[in-house]
């Protein structure tokens, strides 16, 4: 179905970082690439039929067979890869129409089906929380049901950090297919996440602050905070100027639960703000520039009068995991792309540095850096968790005050090239890219639409660098663009003219003039 760019996609052998190969044209490899390992993931893991369909967990190279339903998490790796690739057709599209035109309707159409297909992961359940009490919520499993609806929600049953990958994918899929209703349910996710943070007071007056692992546990995790922050800003934009209002609850200095109405891109921009913070504090590591996993504290939820307690959980400790730091870096380049706030730029490029440092390795025969991974493909999930660094290594690259998140995507792209070429099994990858796949003959989806999803990052990544290109050739020329006066992205999009714009731009960081200038 799809029309390869030319004779791209077929080259033999080995070229780190598309050498020869001009940015346009490497970035429509990447997207065939993407598709290819998305298309034999589909074909062999996307289970049942289009109004009950599932993800296999596991798939068997050897033996062709796949193996049971996976949890909800793994399955938001293949939302997605799809809005990933979707993404990726929008920034080729207007150099290679054909290939737009043959497959924009194919993943748009596999995207709807994934998430129309999350309902049978959805359940409602009575929660008590701590500044509302036994209010109705209907959030997402871990496990599947055989149900749409139907799903049990209760305690351990639910976690925040699936609803906070659900709510990332949900804007993605919305911004890209314009579909409401994704909009709308990304923010009633947010909107339970948000109710989950600890709002109790200590003796100083001040919030404990922090989300738990889930309803149903006690610890604060990295990863049941940071995936919010992104989204969170992202709400805060497609809200902005709508005033439209939300119901908000929190308790007050004397810890007496309030209630008001707040507009929710005020306050989406806020708690985006507040749990960044918050992480920064309790769980950042100043040695390495990395965040540790989690504050742990037992399971024993304490309830009175219908409200959840505060739990004292200690402090950071645990593994450190790539993604607990690519989603801080992420909600830092959105923090500091949205409110000019230079701290945020710093904080960010601190630990893009460190992330390189801790969960990369240097291999010498590519000249390029390598993430750190699991032993076999059915032991741990770092192939995912890189992904999530990845893509934060893209958000920040424009943004940092060094070439470490340029060396990391650079490298990513010379290291899936090397095992596309060198490991292909039915277009599917080895999660060990360089050493290839060994003795492991299992693979899972999960890892795969990982892939999928990086290639389809790394193409729009070049296409936007493109774009930004044409920003500095057009600046370059100061006084005729101080003459025309227009006002630009950093990805170069043209916003209008600084006349009619002045007092209406949002917070963030613009060119003009030749020159960033930002808006507070």
């Amino acid at each position: 179905m799809k029309k390869l760019f030319l004779t791209i996609a077929a080259c033999a052998g080995f070229a780190a970082w598309g050498a020869d190969l001009t940015d346009v044209e490497l970035a429509v490899r990447n997207l065939n690439r993407a598709m290819d390992i998305a298309d034999a993931s589909w074909e062999t893991s996307i289970k049942g039929s289009d109004s009950n369909l599932y993800m296999a967990d596991s798939y068997n190279l050897e033996t062709g067979v796949a193996s049971g339903p996976s949890d909800i998490w793994p399955l938001t790796a293949a939302v997605e890869a799809h809005c990933s690739i979707l993404e990726a057709l929008e920034a080729v599209k207007d150099v290679d129409a054909t290939l737009y035109g043959n497959t924009w309707d194919l993943y748009r159409e596999r995207l709807e089906l994934l998430i129309d297909n999350l309902e049978y992961y959805r359940g409602s359940y009575r929660r008590p929380s701590y500044a509302t009490a036994n209010k109705e919520w209907k959030p997402y499993a871990v496990p599947r049901s055989n149900t749409r609806g139907g799903a049990n929600v209760t305690g351990i049953l639910n976690v925040y950090d699936d609803q906070m990958w659900l709510s990332r994918e949900l804007i993605r899929a919305y911004r890209v297919t314009g579909n409401e209703d994704y909009r709308d349910l990304a923010a009633y996710l947010a909107d339970y996440v948000i109710d989950g943070w600890d709002c109790w007071r200590d003796e100083n007056g001040e919030e404990y602050g922090g989300i738990t692992w889930g309803p149903g546990y006690n610890s604060k995790h990295a990863c049941s905070n940071a995936p919010i922050i992104q989204p969170l800003v992202w709400l805060s934009e497609i809200y902005e100027g709508s005033g439209e209002e939300m119901e908000f609850y929190y308790r007050d200095g004397e810890n007496a639960v309030k209630h008001e109405s707040r507009e929710r891109s005020e306050l989406y921009l806020e708690f985006a703000r507040k749990v960044y913070d918050w992480q920064l504090k309790h769980l950042f590591d100043r040695n390495t520039g990395v965040y540790w996993d989690m504050m742990g504290a037992d399971n024993t939820i304490q309830v009175s009068r219908g409200y959840r307690q505060h739990v004292d959980c200690g402090g950071p400790t645990g593994t450190f995991f790539s993604y607990n730091t690519g989603t801080m870096i992420a909600g830092g380049a959105e923090l500091y792309r949205v409110t000019g706030e230079e701290r945020y730029r710093t904080e960010m490029s601190v630990s893009v540095k460190g992330a390189m440092n801790r969960f990369t390795r240097y291999i010498r025969k590519l000249t390029a850096y390598v993430f750190n991974t699991d032993e076999t493909a059915m032991s741990g999930f770092n192939t995912w968790f890189n992904d999530v660094l990845l893509r934060a290594l893209a958000d920040a690259e424009e943004f940092c005050e060094n070439s470490s998140a340029t060396t990391g995507l650079k490298s990513t792209q010379t290291v899936l090239d090397y095992a596309f070429e060198n490991h292909n099994r039915g277009n599917m990858l080895p999660i060990k890219l360089v050493d290839g796949w060994g003795n492991d003959n299992q693979t899972k989806a999960f890892h795969q639409f990982s892939f999928a999803s990086e290639y389809a990052v790394l193409a729009k990544r070049l296409m936007k660098n493109q774009a930004s290109d044409g920003v500095e050739n057009v600046a370059a020329d100061r006084e005729a663009v101080a003459a025309d006066g227009m006002v630009y992205t950093l990805g170069g999009v043209a916003l209008g003219h600084m006349a009619d714009l002045e007092g209406r731009l949002p917070q963030g960081v613009y060119v003009t003039g030749g020159k960033k200038m930002v808006v507070r």
